[in-house]
């Protein structure tokens, strides 16, 4: 997943007839810069299915999950220790300008 990812939208379309079975849109998952951009396009795009038969969430990116960062962020690996009692431990830091 690109770095630069924080929001992801994900829709669904939901059968008229039985609004508790829904299913995937067939498209990948829409990735935004921000969760506002985001929000701002999932409105757009629900407004387009205005019976309700689309459904849609936009949620922030877990950096820690997809191993991606935002703009302006890096990794710092600290170790501590030598040889086989060495400990590594990561962290996500603001980069200085």
């Amino acid at each position: 997943m690109d770095p630069a990812t924080a929001a992801v939208m994900v829709l669904l379309q939901c059968s008229p007839v039985e609004g508790s079975v829904c299913k995937p849109v067939d498209m990948a998952p829409t990735m935004y810069a921000s969760l506002d951009l985001c929000m701002a396009s999932l409105k757009d795009r629900l407004a387009s299915a205005p019976n309700g038969e689309t459904v849609g969430r936009c949620r922030l990116v877990d950096a820690t999950v997809t191993d991606g960062l935002p703009v302006g962020y890096t990794r710092v690996f600290v170790t501590r220790g030598r040889g086989d009692d060495a400990i590594t431990s990561s962290y996500v830091v603001q980069r200085q300008r």
